[in-house]
């Protein structure tokens, strides 16, 4: 049933970028209370970029906007800073969505916002298949999860960790010891 309701919600979520048109610039992004936290984080964190440019092997755009596969955008090469905050916070509120969907065990707001990051950096599905994940719904275990942050510095491929990731998950440590 979980998986079901993991593969909605997945769909949903490319079926929302599916329907998005950029034929007008969206309205000034207004970001609700439980959200300032990690928005503000993942801009600082994740810096704006107007064009497209690769980090560790993968093109981003925006604040590190990695699905820009829009039906009818404007300019594919180019997004605005209101544009990029307007998918930040949709892609903070797809990211929200899931983890209500799949933590079995309640999160504060600085934890959720912890692994929002995570999965902002990473993917949705490699948290669904983390011993992040299981630790928290099989274990109950709180206090391996900053461990296993620790351990997800390297980028495929590679052997040595990534500068890049060691301060990230670093700071997602800090917001989930909040």
């Amino acid at each position: 049933m979980k998986a079901i309701m993991i593969m909605a919600l997945l769909t949903v979520s490319i079926a929302v970028s599916a329907f998005e048109l950029w034929d007008v610039e969206p309205r000034q992004v207004t970001v609700p209370a439980q959200y300032q936290d990690i928005y503000m984080f993942l801009r600082r964190i994740e810096g704006f970029h107007s064009t497209w440019y690769v980090r560790d092997g993968i093109r981003v755009i925006g604040y590190g906007d990695r699905d820009y596969n829009l039906s009818n955008p404007v300019n594919k090469n180019f997004m605005t800073e209101n544009m990029a905050n307007w998918r930040l916070l949709r892609n903070i509120r797809i990211i929200d969505n899931y983890l209500d969907t799949v933590v079995e065990v309640p999160l504060s707001r600085h934890q959720k916002d912890a692994l929002i990051s995570y999965i902002y950096s990473s993917s949705i599905q490699e948290f669904t298949n983390s011993n992040i994940l299981r630790l928290l719904n099989q274990k109950r275990d709180y206090g391996d999860v900053p461990g296993e942050l620790r351990k997800t510095v390297l980028l495929p491929g590679e052997k040595s960790p990534n500068s890049r990731l060691v301060s990230r998950r670093s700071q997602e440590i800090s917001l989930w010891s909040r």
